[in-house]
């Protein structure tokens, strides 16, 4: 099976590809909507947040047949590598994968015609969009449950840079 996504958009940044990666809560930019697609953003405006799917392009194709991680990310914070969590790509919000697509959460700022203005993208400038939903109250999921292992190193995380612990 052959499956083939055509972007309806791309993501625009002024900040460079490190900067987005070392952001915590994300960067501000702006989604631009392709003209073809244009009308499917009726009655996005009012919703406080919109999920963005997108391909993440820079994603070498090595890259795609990794499945066990270390958290990277993480090393920013000041964690050695032998201190982070192993575990397979599915577990994780690695970029690395065998379909390198990605699903974030982001504060929709305002409309603009085809341009969203948002918040909170930890995508890189020029990177393809796949589709868009709203985020909407029968998305949120109240209780979860979360892996010892996650928990233990969320904790270790939040106390290091100062956040509510799980």
């Amino acid at each position: 099976m052959q499956i083939i996504l055509k972007p309806i958009g791309v993501v625009h940044t002024p900040y460079n590809d490190g900067q987005v990666s070392s952001s915590f809560n994300g960067v501000e930019g702006i989604i631009e909507i392709y003209p073809e697609y244009a009308d499917g953003l009726k009655g996005i405006d009012g919703f406080s947040h919109i999920i963005i799917l997108a391909y993440l392009h820079k994603i070498k194709e090595e890259n795609k047949k990794i499945f066990i991680i270390s958290h990277r990310r993480f090393l920013r914070f000041g964690f050695k590598l032998d201190e982070l969590p192993r575990t397979g790509v599915f577990a994780s919000d690695s970029p690395v994968r065998p379909n390198p697509i990605a699903l974030t959460i982001v504060r929709l700022i305002r409309r603009d015609g085809n341009l969203l203005y948002v918040s909170g993208l930890d995508l890189f400038d020029g990177t393809p969009v796949l589709d868009i939903k709203p985020y909407t109250p029968s998305r949120r999921i109240e209780n979860i449950s979360l892996p010892s292992w996650y928990e233990e190193f969320y904790n270790k995380v939040a106390r290091r840079i100062g956040v509510k612990e799980l």
